[in-house]
């Protein structure tokens, strides 16, 4: 009897393709592979069946499919905002365990909950402004004998309180 008779043992993850949804932080989904090689075979027939179906429903995300002819193994990689990047090898996986892999991207880098699991959303130490570092001053505030120069009228000054990246940290 055959793996394939035993609905049991069938693949059961098929319809995921469907409903998978990336987070925003998701930029780009980038797939490697060789061409007609055995150990790729599982992420050929991911990008003919699958893969149209995931780009369909997320049209805001970048794909890179990258086919050679060297010798290599395959990789997908989910890369996100700030330089941000998951890495998997998917040799001898077959096109439903490929697809796992790319759902366990798209929900931000891992099923497991825990510390250093998924993706890191904060931004990088030097993107951010905290309020502890305002503290009793605006750091946008020139305050100088000599003045800072005047805004022009279609300016928006920009003030701590308007920083995109102002964060208020709790301790």
């Amino acid at each position: 009897m055959s793996i394939g008779a035993n609905a049991v043992m069938s693949v059961q993850n098929g319809f995921t393709a469907k409903i998978i949804r990336f987070v925003p932080h998701f930029v780009a989904l980038r797939l490697s592979w060789t061409h007609n090689d055995l150990k790729a075979e599982g992420l050929e027939k991911f990008v003919e069946e699958y893969l149209p179906v995931i780009r369909e429903n997320n049209p805001q995300v970048k794909y890179f499919l990258q086919r050679s002819d060297t010798t290599c193994d395959p990789f997908v990689v989910g890369e996100y905002n700030w330089l941000r990047h998951r890495k998997k090898r998917v040799n001898w996986k077959s096109k439903e365990q490929v697809l796992s892999m790319v759902e366990e991207m798209s929900i931000g880098g891992d099923y497991r909950e825990g510390y250093k699991r998924g993706v890191n959303r904060r931004l990088p130490r030097g993107q951010e402004l905290w309020d502890t570092e305002t503290m009793g001053h605006d750091v946008f505030q020139v305050s100088s004998k000599w003045k800072a120069d005047v805004p022009e009228e279609d300016e928006i000054p920009i003030t701590a309180k308007t920083h995109p990246h102002f964060t208020y940290r709790k301790y």
